[in-house]
């Protein structure tokens, strides 16, 4: 090889090498910002009290039988199961037509035993020591 093909040839590897560890160098800083940003974020995220808004309710009807399931974020039936200072726990009240049913200390449970006709089935969160965390969710079924 001449000495003018080495030449270019040593300037590319220099400038690819520049190249190469410039760009790791950045990869390296966005992953250390994304880092520094995202615990921040998820504090921020999970310090809101819980609202109806985070609460869904699933069922289905089966003959006399209504199969509910419930997702609340950040709420155990089982008593803090992680050190998360805003975690709340307790269990479902359940009532049918105003009458109190059970208390469910699941997130899936059943009701049996439904009579035909319209029902309003009401779900109020409640707190270890029985009093309201003020939400409720209302769901009318038809059964056949």
């Amino acid at each position: 090889m001449n000495k003018k093909k080495k030449s270019i040839y040593t300037i590319g590897l220099f400038a690819l090498l520049t190249v190469s560890v410039i760009t790791l160098n950045n990869k390296q800083t966005d992953t250390e910002e994304a880092e520094m940003i995202q615990p921040e974020a998820v504090a921020a995220s999970s310090l809101y009290p819980l609202m109806d808004k985070d609460w869904a309710v699933n069922y289905h009807v089966k003959n006399q039988r209504i199969y509910i399931e419930n997702i609340i974020p950040r709420f155990s039936f089982q008593g803090s199961l992680t050190k998360a200072p805003d975690n709340q726990d307790g269990y479902i009240a359940v009532f049918i037509n105003n009458k109190w049913r059970m208390n469910a200390n699941q997130s899936m449970f059943i009701l049996n035993k439904m009579s035909p006709g319209k029902h309003k089935i009401t779900l109020q969160l409640k707190k270890k020591d029985g009093s309201d965390y003020g939400l409720k969710k209302n769901i009318v079924v038809h059964i056949h």
